[in-house]
């Protein structure tokens, strides 16, 4: 059972107001779906199948945790809705949201799905390469799989894994059940959800627009940005679990297996950070943590077949600095100048 504001923000997405089309209904006709969203809710909780918890009406069922919003459930109503299945997906993070399938097409004829996320992690690309090989066994999925020193990190497991029978089956079921016990019970534990009410997906996954526009429309200076990234990656450095958590390695292992055992030869690439972050950070612990993962990802490439590119210094794809949102985020024109360079060093991925 979802909460009310997450019925509407489906609504929304199905519509088109923040979804897959990235058209903008009226303010008329997202007032008349809000009202009807009350009113369902409303016989929702008349009928005993919903019951408020809170004023704010949060949904929930025996007391249990409550759903939340994200974009692993997005993005898995917009697989779902695809007329055949992608030929060649995107892993990553936030990082490698604004990389687009149609691009990659427009070079390769291979049809693409972005399925990198907020904070993604390798137990997404298990549950979802698992999902789509169960849903099209005779495809084989290609994959281009955008990384970071800091991707296997110690992290939770997302709740649209957990919410997801599609996703979280492939799991252990005491895994699953401990980290459904994390998820918030009460409105005041819940996440805000307000990234995801400002992104704008296409059909094919990718992020058309999020609040990185808007904050740069609203006045946020490249400058100020890369000030608040450095910030950010210091205190990360002085704070953050080690770079190579068991569990992210395990099942990063598994996916690059699979893939294997489906014939196919993942890339496995390096985003670059802008260059005055990179020189902010690479002597506060970086560096250390960059020799780590690339020496593992050197291991991968050797035992799983695997091709791995190193592109955290963006001269290696000689990239524009000012093709950032921050620190970290790229801008569409420099994620399709990494995919050129990627299409061009490492063109056995993508046959």
């Amino acid at each position: 059972i979802r909460q009310p504001d997450d019925l509407l923000l489906h609504l929304r997405h199905a519509a088109g107001v923040k979804g897959a089309s990235g058209v903008k209904l009226s303010r008329r006709w997202i007032v008349a779906v809000g009202a009807l969203v009350v009113v369902l809710a409303a016989a929702l909780v008349a009928a005993g199948v919903v019951r408020s918890r809170q004023a704010d009406a949060v949904a929930a069922v025996d007391d249990g945790p409550i759903y939340v919003p994200t974009d692993r459930a997005e993005k898995m109503e917009l697989l779902e809705a695809l007329e055949q299945p992608p030929q060649l997906l995107i892993f990553g993070g936030s990082r490698a949201t604004r990389f687009e399938p149609s691009y990659i097409e427009k070079k390769t004829g291979l049809r693409g799905f972005n399925l990198a996320f907020q904070n993604g992690r390798p137990e997404d690309a298990w549950a979802f390469l698992n999902y789509l090989h169960e849903s099209a066994p005779n495809v084989r999925p290609r994959i281009v799989w955008f990384a970071h020193v800091e991707a296997f990190r110690e992290q939770g497991l997302s709740a649209g894994i957990v919410q997801d029978e599609r996703l979280s089956r492939w799991f252990p079921e005491e895994m699953i059940a401990a980290a459904a016990a994390k998820l918030p019970h009460t409105a005041a534990e819940a996440p805000k959800g307000n990234d995801l009410r400002l992104t704008t997906f296409g059909p094919d996954g990718v992020v058309l627009h999020n609040r990185y526009d808007d904050l740069e429309a609203g006045g946020r200076t490249l400058d100020r940005a890369l000030k608040w990234s450095i910030n950010l990656a210091l205190k990360r450095y002085a704070t953050t679990t080690a770079a190579l958590d068991p569990r992210s390695t395990k099942y990063f292992e598994k996916t690059l297996k699979l893939a294997q055992q489906l014939g196919t030869r993942p890339v496995i690439v390096l985003m670059p950070l802008h260059p005055r972050l990179l020189r902010a950070v690479r002597d506060a612990g970086w560096e250390e943590r960059h020799a780590e993962v690339m020496a593992y990802l050197r291991r991968m490439e050797k035992r799983y077949g695997c091709i791995v590119l190193d592109f955290s210094d963006l001269r290696a794809v000689e990239g524009d600095p000012d093709a950032y949102y921050d620190g970290f985020h790229v801008k569409r024109s420099l994620a399709r100048r990494i995919l050129d360079v990627t299409m061009a060093e490492a063109p056995a991925a993508f046959k």
